[in-house]
């Protein structure tokens, strides 16, 4: 059970109404559910999902009121728990979840209406229903959408858009950027920082950098991310993306849609990455570097050079990664043979 100290609950939910939610078909039951819980923790009016067969000595034990799973599953859950059968219990969960936790869903803390103590210049242009925490500041001309949250001392640049149903988190900043709707931008990150622009001599020239960051519906930035300004053109985070905690965009990047980045990833400036891209913790892409739709950047891998669409790369330098288990077996093959030890 999520800690109501936390995080508001909405509910309950007739099977009927949960079942709705998923697009499947409930059977016929007066059950009310409360709350979700994990399979070892959840009690009568609870729901809960299984997805993972290894599980199954749990689903087998579970007291949950009702399960989110497969058909070919059903059969494994208990007497006295309904068998909610769908094709993906994972993410009919998340759908569900963000019923009983709508707050939480949008990256928000508790409700509360306007708070005093924050800083609005008379030039802003705030929608409806708009919240905005102790000492955040909004700049003159800037524009927040309809059901916007503006979190404890973030601060909102001049001339920036918010669009609707935003969440910003607390001591976020924003400056020289477009907002789309439903974009949630998590504590401490810093979106339309200068972009890293010199001109190298015995003495470096700073380049004015002159450009936008445009953060397109849906996406979401983590904790402390940092996504530079264009230096002429624009910065672009495409429709529904998803940046982790400490991740940085460089200027002029271009990230398509539904891109995942996960911690402390990288993009210099000036590439571009297509839509449905993946790219584990740690790895890094370099400057001017066209990665194609739906490629897999492994965790730590180091992206040089351009790859083509459904590319899965690894290593350092980045190369296709059936090629880099190729090297590494080998390697082992030749160490294990001893011609790789110069004494043998």
């Amino acid at each position: 059970m999520a800690d109501p100290r936390f995080y508001q609950r909405s509910g309950p939910f007739h099977l009927d109404e949960l079942a709705a939610r998923i697009a499947c078909e409930a059977p016929e039951n007066d059950l009310k559910l409360s709350d979700i819980a994990s399979l070892d923790t959840a009690g009568a009016s609870e729901l809960s999902f299984f997805s993972n067969p290894k599980l199954s000595d749990q689903l087998a034990a579970t007291q949950a009121g009702a399960v989110l799973v497969k058909a070919e599953h059903a059969d494994l859950c208990p007497d006295g728990t309904v068998s909610l059968i769908c094709d993906n219990p994972y993410r009919a969960m998340a759908e569900i979840s963000q019923l009983f936790y709508p707050l939480a869903a949008r990256g928000r803390h508790m409700p509360g209406g306007m708070q005093d103590g924050h800083n609005v210049h008379p030039d802003a242009r705030l929608g409806e229903g708009v919240v905005i925490g102790q000492n955040a500041v909004i700049g003159p001309g800037a524009e927040i959408g309809d059901g916007s949250y503006i979190g404890a001392g973030a601060v909102i640049g001049h001339g920036v858009v918010v669009g609707r149903d935003c969440t910003i988190g607390t001591n976020a900043v924003v400056g020289y950027a477009l907002i789309g709707d439903r974009v949630i931008i998590h504590s401490g990150a810093a979106i339309g920082v200068d972009g890293f622009g010199y001109a190298p001599g015995a003495s470096h020239v700073k380049i004015p950098q002159l450009g936008r960051v445009i953060l397109q519906a849906d996406v979401e930035i983590g904790a402390n991310g940092g996504i530079d300004r264009g230096a002429l053109g624009d910065t672009v985070i495409g429709e529904g993306s998803k940046l982790d905690n400490l991740v940085h965009i460089a200027h002029n990047v271009q990230l398509g849609r539904h891109c995942f980045l996960t911690a402390l990833c990288a993009v210099a400036g000036s590439s571009t990455l297509g839509d449905y891209v993946q790219m584990g913790g740690q790895s890094a892409v370099g400057g001017h570097v066209n990665v194609g739709n739906r490629c897999i950047i492994a965790a730590n891998a180091s992206v040089l050079s351009s790859f083509p669409d459904d590319t899965e790369v690894a290593g350092i330098p980045a190369r296709p990664r059936l090629d880099v288990y190729r090297d590494l077996a080998f390697l082992s093959r030749l160490r294990k043979s001893g011609k790789s030890d110069p004494k043998a």
